[in-house]
């Protein structure tokens, strides 16, 4: 079994964080909301100046609202505070938009992202959204894929299955290399697997006013696709 990284991805959801708690509970990445469609995160710049770990930021995007604009909001934040990872691209809301208009937005994205930062962003999505809605099967594998699935492990199977040390930090969840998430079509395989939506008090033990907190992991060799 290969080494994994532990990483949490925050907004204002979250409300204040101990990013020294973070930094001392060995997390090893941190992604931040930049902004949802053309609202800006409350707590951003607040998050990017006192974060200690790697972080890049984030946007959920709104398909419905202009895209260029919600794009060009998170990558002038990316460089007004400096981050060191890749952004994340969140796409997982149709907007109303059909298949094929939500497959130029996705490329649009992307582009942006690859001509200011010289590497392509992380697509983030569920696999039954992208499969039903996105669709793009083809040239999206340089972009990282970072996939929402959730699973959740019983006190039985916690104890049974061995767990790399870095995955020990999340309590009772466990994440087991053999329970991967569905196929995302252009994707053979995964560099973040976000594994466990709303942990409850994970948040609070990690440093953050909110206990809930997703858990994620990345494949270790993925990291060199993630940073600047």
């Amino acid at each position: 079994m290969g080494r994994y990284l532990t990483g949490v991805d925050v907004s204002q959801y979250q409300g204040n964080i101990n990013w020294q708690k973070v930094t001392e509970a060995k997390i090893d990445f941190a992604h931040i909301r930049s902004n949802v469609g053309l609202k800006a995160d409350t707590l951003l710049a607040d998050n990017c100046t006192k974060v200690g770990v790697p972080f890049g930021l984030y946007v959920y995007i709104k398909p419905e609202e202009d895209v260029v604009a919600q794009m060009r909001m998170m990558l002038d934040n990316h460089k007004r505070f400096k981050a060191t990872l890749i952004p994340q691209i969140d796409i997982e809301h149709d907007g109303g938009k059909k298949p094929k208009e939500l497959k130029e937005i996705v490329r649009t994205c992307i582009k942006m992202a690859t001509d200011e930062l010289g590497k392509p962003p992380a697509i983030y999505t569920y696999p039954s959204f992208w499969n039903a809605h996105v669709t793009i099967a083809k040239n999206i594998d340089h972009c990282p894929l970072w996939v929402a699935r959730y699973v959740y492990y019983s006190a039985e199977e916690f104890k049974a299955n061995p767990v790399p040390k870095d995955v020990s930090l999340w309590a009772e969840y466990a994440f087991n290399s053999k329970k991967t998430p569905a196929t995302v079509k252009g994707w053979k395989d995964w560099d973040v697997w976000q594994f466990a939506g709303n942990h409850d008090n994970a948040g609070r033990r990690f440093g953050m006013e909110s206990a809930h907190l997703d858990l994620n992991i990345m494949k270790e060799e993925s990291f060199t696709r993630f940073v600047l």
